[in-house]
This record gives structure tokens, C-alpha cells and sequence, in this order.
């Protein structure tokens, strides 16, 4: 039977506020694509609250990678440490919250991390935010917390990341969540590794003169929190415990070195991988430079792998010359190098190399990235 809550105003009397249904599944849509709050990100990850930012409302995906959409899923959702998460919505009411909804929202996220692009997910939030008379840069400080100017570019690049690694959210979303809709959530986030699996109900209890919503967050286990803990951002220390063997930690350690004493940053990963950057004056953001991973052959930042070398902004428009020619002297020293494969893809020009490889060439690494880190710092 319907619910009831309360209000009360420290006097006596007492406003009552009865459970009512949305008209629509839209009416729902559209107050979490306004206030994807109600997300309750604490209920989530306790003492860790999840943040979000919108990406898209009904952001397609394609059955194959080129493709046009098959499909859309109601809401792409983002939070703090870059995790995509599909939000699908149904009225409790819908028979196909108990029945397709599940089959519906993993084939989709099968699909999604297959075909998805950061710079297709990038671009539908600037511009949507835009739309929306949004700053898509303040939307990204508040996300982060951060004081001045977010690293934008850091967020995609672990954006793409967590894709590349499967690392995903699937919230199913209602105003009423059916026992075995709530049952299914609990099985596949124990049972998932990788992917987080919740329900969220969302009631709404209207009286006379005010309404309320009142999210809660099914399905939560063990093993989701202790992935949740897992997926805070990664320091040296743990970046560098990553790696099985000594010798390529080594190099690891080695390329770092390099990097910092030739004025470069360390971007850390929630996954496993850390970016190396350098403040340059041209440019208001960090240059990334390289791409350094603890898991051999395990795809990162878009077909970035092992320890890579190159550059995300040679296409990007407005690129001054003087910081454009050393990025593009850059990604060439690596061209003729039989131990380098290329690494390239849309908007990217990098070049791998090898854990066991690089221990090698660890001596020529280490100078090639030093060298670059100094003449970008210098600019």
C-alpha cells in the first residue's frame, strides 16, 4: 500500500504527504538529468560520496564501432573518478522494470565500452552544458573540488580509462523497485568485478503545499564497497607495486625520476596507470607527454599501453607553432625505433613500447623523456 510521510514546522500541526507515482517516465528522466543528486552518491559509497556530472540525456550507442546508434540509454552520468555510469529509468509500475530492463541495460554497457569514444563523450557534454548555459569548465571544478582551473584533459584521459578497462556503473532507476529487480542488482554487483550494479528508488510523496523525493540505493554488498575503495586514485607507491616484475618496475620508477627533475607531474590513475605532464606557458592546461601502465599489454587511454610516448593536442585547433613543432619532433623520434609500435588514434599520436623492451632501452627512455619534460617547461 502507498507510503506516508510527514512535515512538521515545530508547531502542532502536521502536514501529511502521500506517496504518488510519476505521470510519466519523462517526468522522471527530467528531474535527474536536472538534479542527478538524487543519485544519492553517499548511499552509494559511504564517506566517499559520489559526485556527478551529466553527460547526456539518451546518449546512443552503436552496435559496432563506426556505426550509427542502435540504441540510447536514458541518462550518461559521470562522477568524480571518471567512472561512466548508465542510468536507465522505468516507472515501478512498467512490467519492464521486472522483466527486460536487466537483458536491456547490458547489452548496452557490452556495447558502450566497446563503441563509446572519449572525444565523442567529451564533446556531448561541452556542448550540452553549453546548451543548457552551463560553463562546461565550472561544471568540471565543482566535480573535482577543485579551487582554480580543473585538469580537463586528465579527467578525459581517466575517462577513457576506466572505458578501455571495463570500469562502469549500471544504475537501474525507479519510483518503485520490485523485490526481484532489487535481487538481480545485489547477484550481478557481487558477482561482476569491475562494474557496479545498483538500483535506485526514487519516491515522491506530495501534500497540499509541498512535495518530497526520497532516493534509496539497492543492492549495495562487500564487494561493491571494497571496489569502491579500490578505485580512489592510485600514488606512486601503489602505482609502482603494480608491476610483477622488478626490473620493469625499475624503468617505471626510472621514467618518473626523469620526469620530475626535468620539471614534469605525475597525473595518478583510479585504475592503473599514471600520465606524465608539463606546465607550459603556451598552453593553460598541463601538455601530456606519456603514458605509463603497471599491466603489460593492457590497453589504457584510448590504444595507449605498457609505457607510451607521444601527444593528445597535435589536432587540437589554435595550438601555437612554437609548442606544435617540439610535439611533433616528439611523436618522430619514436617512428624508426624497431622496439616502438605505434599507438596512435583519433586526435592521439603515441607509440608504445614494451615493459621487457623497455627495460632494454631503459637508458635512451629515460633521456628521450627527460629532454622533451625540460624543453616544454622552458617554452
Amino acid at each position: 500500500m502507498p507510503e506516508r510521510i510527514y512535515t512538521w514546522t515545530g508547531e502542532r500541526a502536521l502536514e501529511a504527504l502521500e506517496e504518488t507515482e510519476f505521470a510519466t517516465e519523462d517526468e522522471l528522466q527530467a528531474l535527474i538529468a536536472q538534479h542527478p543528486e538524487l543519485l544519492d552518491g553517499e548511499q552509494i559509497q559511504p564517506g566517499n560520496a559520489r559526485r556527478w556530472v551529466l553527460i547526456k540525456r539518451e546518449q546512443g550507442i552503436a552496435a559496432a564501432a563506426g556505426s550509427g546508434a542502435l540504441w540510447a540509454v536514458d541518462h550518461l552520468i559521470v562522477d568524480q573518478d571518471a567512472v561512466p555510469t548508465l542510468v536507465e529509468v522505468k516507472r515501478g509500475s512498467s512490467p519492464e522494470v521486472r522483466r527486460t530492463i536487466v537483458g536491456q541495460m547490458l547489452e548496452y554497457a557490452a556495447h558502450a565500452a566497446e563503441t563509446w569514444t572519449v572525444e565523442e563523450l567529451r564533446d556531448a557534454f561541452e556542448r550540452g552544458a553549453r546548451e543548457d548555459g552551463r560553463d562546461p569548465g565550472d561544471e568540471l571544478a565543482t566535480l573535482l573540488g577543485s579551487d582554480g582551473e580543473p585538469d580537463a584533459d586528465g579527467f578525459w584521459e581517466d575517462v577513457a580509462t576506466n572505458l578501455a578497462a571495463r570500469r562502469l556503473r549500471l544504475l537501474f532507476v525507479a519510483d518503485a523497485i520490485p523485490d526481484p529487480l532489487a535481487r538481480v542488482a545485489t547477484f550481478l554487483n557481487a558477482q561482476m568485478p569491475g562494474i557496479e550494479v545498483l538500483a535506485v528508488e526514487i519516491k515522491r510523496f506530495r501534500g497540499e503545499s509541498v512535495q518530497t523525493v526520497v532516493p534509496r540505493v539497492i543492492g549495495r554488498t562487500a564487494a561493491s564497497s571494497a571496489r569502491g575503495r579500490s578505485g580512489r586514485r592510485l600514488t606512486r607507491e601503489s602505482f609502482l607495486d603494480g608491476f610483477a616484475d622488478a626490473d620493469v618496475r625499475g624503468v617505471g620508477a626510472r621514467l618518473l625520476e626523469a620526469a620530475r627533475e626535468s620539471g614534469g607531474e605525475e597525473w595518478y590513475q583510479a585504475s592503473f596507470g599514471v600520465s606524465v605532464r608539463v606546465k607550459c606557458s603556451l598552453r593553460p592546461q598541463p601538455v601530456t607527454v606519456a603514458w605509463l601502465y603497471s599491466q603489460p599489454g593492457r590497453k589504457g587511454w584510448m590504444r595507449t599501453r605498457d609505457f607510451s610516448f607521444g601527444s593528445g593536442i597535435l589536432d587540437e585547433p589554435g595550438i601555437p607553432d612554437e609548442l606544435q613543432a617540439p610535439l611533433e619532433a616528439w611523436t618522430r623520434v619514436f617512428a624508426t625505433d624497431g622496439f616502438a609500435e605505434d599507438a596512435s588514434s583519433k586526435g592521439v599520436k603515441a607509440w608504445a613500447v614494451e615493459h621487457q623492451a623497455a627495460v632494454q632501452h631503459q637508458d635512451l627512455l629515460a633521456e628521450r623523456l627527460r629532454n622533451v619534460v625540460r624543453e616544454l617547461a622552458d617554452l
